[in-house]
């Protein structure tokens, strides 16, 4: 189904193609024949068909590659008789931030009685994560009870977890469930609209 939207020449967004090269690379190295860009090209199509990257994009394909290696996103290096293309520890890094900025909560989901708190107390030496992890709670929707404090009506540890490995922040957040606020719950009900 990709495989057709993208041989009809579908818009792709920015960087689509470099992210979804660091994808597949961070599965597996890929061995090539050779670090030339057609060879290189024709290796990662394969890969990259089931992301929704057809063949009419092997010249794009061959670029990305070549942009990511000079951003040190990517290296070559031989294993045995074979040429690989492996992850640096900065494209590792690249494919969290892919991550961080595509985390959202399924709000789908109904309301089972149990609310989230979020409570961080990040020191001032880190006022950039501490700033940039509030607007992160603040984007995925969380209500900011207190300065540091947000509370969310989804479960969400996993991405909280995964908040606080981003940003390198062991033990500083906090993650609560409470059956109860108390005097809050009216007005917690009215922001995301839970009737009972």
């Amino acid at each position: 189904m990709a495989k057709i939207a993208v041989e009809r020449e579908e818009h792709l967004k920015k960087g689509k193609i470099a992210q979804e090269i660091l994808r597949v690379l961070n599965e597996r190295p890929m061995n090539v024949l050779s670090y030339k860009g057609t060879t290189m090209s024709t290796a990662f199509l394969p890969c990259l068909e089931q992301y929704g990257i057809g063949r009419r994009r092997k010249n794009s394909i061959r670029v990305a590659i070549n942009r990511l290696r000079r951003q040190r996103f990517i290296e070559y290096g031989a294993a045995g008789e074979r040429n690989t293309v492996q992850l640096t520890s900065a494209g590792k890094r690249r494919i969290l931030q892919y991550d961080f900025e595509r985390l959202r909560l399924d709000s789908s989901l109904r309301w089972d009685g149990v609310w989230r708190l979020v409570m961080f107390d990040i020191p001032e030496a880190q006022k950039r994560a501490r700033d940039a992890v509030s607007k992160k709670l603040k984007q995925l929707g969380f209500y900011q009870l207190q300065r540091s404090v947000l509370v969310h009506y989804m479960a969400c540890r996993e991405e909280i977890e995964f908040i606080q490995s981003f940003f390198m922040l062991g033990g500083l957040i906090t993650y609560i469930e409470a059956h109860s606020l108390g005097f809050h719950e009216e007005k917690l009900r009215r922001f995301f609209r839970i009737r009972e």
